[in-house]
């Protein structure tokens, strides 16, 4: 039960994540996503929609998965592909907004 309470929890909060992004303002030097995705062209906007959506429709079943898997180690392994794309993806992200890779390891 923890455990499905943890996936439903990480669910949610990309959820939340992803409409956070989709509301965000443009920032000051006009580099902010409400920007790009406006000048845009209707056709790049549509093929750059169906990308995230496969890309939800992969972590929703990732996590359909994770639920349904009874075995901890086939659960953790589960876990651990999701994650793994979580990663790619927010990497992803950060260099199409960024021109650059982020490095995480000197945030903190």
């Amino acid at each position: 039960m923890n455990s499905s309470l943890k996936i439903l929890t990480l669910s949610a909060l990309l959820s939340l994540s992803a409409a956070s992004h989709a509301e965000q303002a443009p920032t000051a030097g006009g580099k902010g996503m409400g920007h790009e995705m406006g000048a845009m062209d209707p056709a790049k906007m549509t093929e750059h929609l169906k990308q995230k959506q496969e890309h939800m429709l992969t972590m929703h079943d990732l996590s359909n998965k994770i639920l349904a898997e009874k075995d901890p180690l086939k659960q953790q392994a589960l876990k651990d592909r999701q994650l793994e794309l979580i990663k790619a993806h927010h990497m992803e992200m950060m260099s199409m907004h960024h021109g650059k890779p982020a490095d995480h390891n000197n945030m903190h």
